[in-house]
Parts: C-alpha cells; sequence; structure tokens
C-alpha cells in the first residue's frame, strides 16, 4: 500500500514538472511569437498552428500513464472498501443467525409447553456481575476464582460469560467466588441439541472443547448445530445456549463453547430461583459418574 501511495506521488510530480516546463515553453516560444508577430503573420499561424500540434498529443501521452494509475488506484481502493464492507456484513450475518438460532430454540420449547396444561412459568431470574481474578487452565482442573464482594452467592448458581453459560459456583468463601467452568472434568451438564431436541449430557474433560455423552447412536448430530441446557434434574433451566458441536467422529462429539473462556473478565452470576440447587447439584454430579 505504501509502495503504491510513493510511486503515485512520483507520477503525480513528473506530470507537474512536465507541466511547468510546458508552460515555461510556451512563455517563450508567445513572447517568440509576438516579436515575430510585425514581422510576419503567416509565420505566426504557421508557428501557432505547430505547436498545438505536437504539444496535444504530447500531453496526452504524458497523461495516460498518470490516468491509468488513477483508475487502477480508484479500483483497489473500491476493492478493499468492498472486502471491509463484506466481513461486517458477515459479522452481522453470524449475530443474526445466532438470534435466530434462539428464536427457533424459545419456539421448539414453547409448543412443547403449551401442551402441559399444569405447566408453571419459572421464577424472574435476577443476576450479580463480578470480576474474574484469577484462572486455572491447566490439566487438571479448569477453574475461575471471581471477587464477589457483598453480594449474595450460593452453589450452584450459573455463571453466564457472554450471554452464555460458562459455568457455576462451586463454593463461596467471604468476598470470593470458586467457578466450575463447563471445559472443567468435573462439570456434567444435561443439554439438548436445538435442532433435533436429542438429549445427552455435556462432559467436561479439561480440554477447551467438552464432549457430549449418553446421547442414542441413532440422534441425528451434525457440526455446527446448537447445543442448550435441557433443564433435566433440576440444576440448570433450560434453553440457556453453552456452544456449537465442534465435530463429529466415531460417536466421539465435541462442543465449542460461545463464550471465548481465555477472554473474558467478567461474568454474570444468575439466581433463577431454584430451591435447593446445591443439593439437586450434588446428586445429579454423583449419579452421573455412577453411570459412567
Amino acid at each position: 500500500m505504501k509502495q503504491r501511495k510513493v510511486w503515485l506521488i512520483k507520477i503525480g510530480e513528473l506530470k507537474s514538472g512536465l507541466r511547468r516546463l510546458f508552460v515555461v515553453a510556451l512563455f517563450l516560444l508567445s513572447f517568440l511569437l509576438v516579436l515575430l508577430g510585425r514581422v510576419d503573420n503567416a509565420v505566426i499561424n504557421f508557428l501557432e498552428k505547430t505547436l498545438i500540434g505536437v504539444s496535444g498529443p504530447v500531453m496526452r501521452v504524458v497523461e495516460f500513464p498518470a490516468r491509468a494509475v488513477h483508475r487502477a488506484y480508484t479500483y483497489i481502493n473500491d476493492i478493499s472498501h468492498l472486502y471491509a464492507e463484506n466481513q461486517q456484513l458477515q459479522a452481522e450475518n453470524k449475530q443474526m443467525l445466532l438470534l435466530q438460532s434462539k428464536v427457533r430454540s424459545l419456539e421448539v420449547e414453547n409448543q412443547l409447553l403449551t401442551r402441559l396444561l399444569n405447566y408453571i412459568p419459572p421464577a424472574e431470574a435476577s443476576f450479580v456481575s463480578a470480576k474474574i481474578i484469577a484462572e486455572s487452565g491447566d490439566n487438571f482442573t479448569h477453574t475461575l476464582l471471581i471477587y464477589i464482594g457483598e453480594e449474595k452467592v450460593s452453589k450452584g448458581q450459573i455463571v453466564l460469560g457472554d450471554e452464555s453459560v460458562v459455568g457455576r459456583i462451586d463454593s463461596v468463601s467471604g468476598h470470593y467466588a470458586k467457578v466450575i467452568l463447563v471445559t472443567d472434568i468435573n462439570s456434567k451438564i444435561p443439554v439438548v441439541i436445538e435442532r433435533t431436541r436429542a438429549r445427552g449430557i455435556l462432559s467436561g474433560d479439561n480440554t477447551s472443547m467438552p464432549e457430549l455423552i449418553f446421547t442414542r447412536s441413532t440422534a441425528d448430530i451434525e457440526e455446527g448445530d446448537v447445543i442448550v441446557t435441557s433443564g433435566v434434574g433440576g440444576v440448570f433451566p433450560s434453553g440457556l445456549p453453552i456452544g456449537f458441536v465442534s465435530s463429529v467422529h466415531n460417536g466421539n462429539i465435541r462442543v465449542e463453547m460461545m463464550s471465548d473462556l481465555s477472554r473474558i473478565e467478567y461474568v454474570r452470576i444468575v439466581d433463577f430461583g431454584l430451591s435447593g440447587q446445591g443439593e439437586q447439584l450434588d446428586n445429579f454430579m454423583k449419579s452421573a459418574e455412577d453411570v459412567r
């Protein structure tokens, strides 16, 4: 880009220099023509025609490279603007697809719930924000240490990152709380495939992509499918987004998280009003380990 600008500047300077030279030459010739005009008008007319006939093509030849370079620069500049606009449109399209998937999930859930006559709507959720002050992402644990201050936080409450589940509260001590991430080996979350409603357990294994287990061999699961919480067991409410199916290979299903766990600085601790959530969580973890 810099070399192209330097090239354009040099061509512009050359063009300006040639124009100055022609102006000086024309001035001198005009002066000579004024002198010669007193001698012979025929000579003056001949010289004027000759000068016009010669200077016109020369100026066109001089201006042609500059015009060509200017057109090429304009074309390349337009392409770069189109590329930037295309990148922006792709980012907006990705956000729209995410919103669309959430809407579809809510529509499917609403259709299922309307069939239940005794359905009771969940209580309105409340949340508090907390800052991450330490993290552990080694081969043994995937946890966060967050500062909660005077806020009331209890074990089992859900922790959200960029509007998706990143983990749960494991323990609280004073102004601090420990968060077990979805990728931790001790994390087991009942989930459902948003598109097909196939159920499973999202099991962490201390890697960046947890594994989807306990799914039927006949389940229709494809790469890109959205994973949300199923609400089974009363540990997590249903419909919370977690990630996307990253790969499906020989029964091994890996899930990519929606939130980039390596970049989040603040989290939200959500209280959905689930009574006895900590005890339910312990029971669910024990039953999941026993089955596995």
